[in-house]
């Protein structure tokens, strides 16, 4: 007896292959996140202006657009893996090397937002590592067996990654965006330098982790955690892809993964954007300051919305043209 789920799927993709969908597996992503983006920023938006409270960014009250948030945020997490699932015996990425210049573009800014998150995450960490961190460090100053101890739980280790990682994340988006502006044939990008952007995003997601806050409450963090979480599983498939590792790893993760990232790390954005630009300053302190405007989060769905559509492709497209 089979399960009522399973049934579903085979419609599903019995659907999508009846009307062709599944030859334009990219468009079919971008205008996804393009409706995500529509239903989700404006509840976003509502949000950040009425319901966070001033000083600890959890919600004042839980109206109907807290549930329509959630809704959308299952919506966006369930859809893309569906499709990721009903495409991967037609769709493929295409590694071919040829002028790709929104990626390239795209890969250039991804470069230089990287470089300023660097000098930003080098700048925290340094206040940290000199005790100046402020009340809440002092206390975990105080409270913790060793100085090295104390450096963990503060974040400050983890800030110093980020900044490491930031900078050879911006090396290898810029030598990425010279190779899609410039195709050249014996191009190498590196395994290891290819692993810098996920090494990065480790990072970010320790130094979310180490405020001891509930984070089921806080909205910012809430949506800027699970961002970073599919952020990481993006960026690792992507690395496993463009440093030449192309067996058995099919654009899935890329789809399942990457439409969710770009999207979040916009509803990350845009709402703090606009309240900065309102009030002057954001309202939530459950946010690190050099955090509060982090340009990495719309360069990064940038680049992930240039690479998905322009590398994932219908593998039978692809065989005909060679």
């Amino acid at each position: 007896m089979e399960y009522a789920h399973v049934n579903y799927m085979r419609k599903v993709i019995g659907y999508m292959n009846n009307n062709g969908i599944s030859r334009r597996p990219a468009l079919v992503g971008l205008l996804f996140a393009a409706g995500m983006l529509l239903l989700l920023l404006p509840l976003r938006l509502w949000q950040q202006l009425r319901l966070v409270e001033d000083l600890t960014g959890f919600w004042m009250e839980k109206d109907f657009t807290v549930v329509l948030l959630y809704i959308g945020l299952g919506l966006l997490a369930a859809l893309p893996c569906a499709a990721a699932l009903a495409l991967r015996g037609s769709a493929v990425l295409d590694l071919t090397r040829r002028c790709r210049t929104p990626e390239g573009v795209t890969a250039g800014l991804a470069a230089l937002a990287l470089a300023w998150d660097a000098v930003m995450a080098f700048g925290y960490a340094a206040r940290l590592f000199s005790g100046q961190g402020g009340a809440v460090f002092s206390v975990l100053e105080e409270q913790s067996p060793s100085l090295m101890a104390y450096y963990i739980r503060s974040g400050a280790m983890a800030c110093l990654l980020e900044g490491v990682f930031g900078f050879l994340s911006a090396v290898f988006f810029l030598r990425l965006a010279a190779i899609d502006v410039r195709p050249q044939k014996n191009a190498y990008l590196g395994r290891a330098l290819a692993l810098a952007p996920f090494a990065w995003c480790v990072c970010r997601i320790l130094r979310r982790f180490s405020r001891t806050i509930a984070y089921l409450k806080v909205s910012d963090l809430f949506l800027s955690l699970a961002m970073l979480a599919a952020l990481m599983i993006f960026l690792l498939a992507f690395a496993q892809n463009v440093a030449g590792r192309t067996s058995g790893y099919k654009p899935a993760a890329l789809l399942a993964a990457g439409i969710p990232a770009a999207v979040l790390a916009l509803l990350c954005f845009v709402p703090r954007v606009v309240a900065y630009g309102l009030f002057g300053s954001m309202s939530s302190s459950t946010i690190p300051q050099d955090a509060l405007i982090e340009w990495c989060d719309p360069a990064m769905a940038a680049f992930v919305l240039a690479f998905v559509g322009g590398r994932v492709k219908n593998g039978q497209s692809i065989q005909a043209k060679q």
